[in-house]
């Protein structure tokens, strides 16, 4: 008798997963061997990102957040901070920002030649401390996020500016140590 009943149990325990299962798309928790087992959602594909790739965003915008950030990582500067035009601060920006320009291949687009990325940095910093002009706000105040944003438009327009894929060359050096 004990045992029909805990078959009928199963049975109904078995069939109240699936019906949950099949309407909210979760694993219902289990009990087996004394273990709680965690609810799970099930997977509707092999990509579930919710936002979309950002290596596929354009370079110039990838670039553009990238220096900000290492230029804030490095200074802890806000956006607004005031971008004052002495060397000092030249000096501090390029080795600020040296660790994201690294991550860039940069070729003149006149002649498609292949310059360093620290050269293209220097002429970056050199264009905007020509133009005084440029990184500023609607004041006419140099702040930090307007000077970055030139520097980056600087380095797209005059360059053709490609990110290098470290992950490629990172797999095709694991490939050939293991083999």
């Amino acid at each position: 008798m004990l045992e029909r009943i805990a078959s009928a149990v199963s049975v109904f325990a078995e069939t109240t997963r699936s019906v949950v299962q099949l309407f909210f798309g979760i694993k219902m928790l289990t009990i087996s061997r004394g273990e709680v087992q965690r609810p799970l959602k099930l997977r509707d594909g092999m990509d579930r990102r919710v936002h979309e790739d950002r290596r596929r965003s354009p370079v110039g915008m990838r670039l553009r957040v990238g220096l900000w950030y290492q230029y804030h990582r490095a200074t802890r500067a806000g956006e607004f901070d005031p971008f004052p035009r002495n060397q000092y601060t030249r000096a501090k920006i390029e080795d600020a920002l040296l660790p994201e320009i690294h991550k860039y291949e940069f070729c003149l687009r006149q002649n498609n030649t292949q310059t360093s990325p620290s050269c293209a940095l220097s002429r970056a910093l050199d264009f905007l401390w020509a133009n005084p002009e440029l990184g500023c706000n609607a004041a006419r105040e140099s702040t930090a996020v307007y000077a970055i944003n030139s520097l980056a438009e600087y380095l797209v327009q005059t360059f053709s500016v490609t990110v290098i894929d470290r992950r490629q060359a990172d797999r095709r050096a694991a490939k050939a140590s293991s083999a």
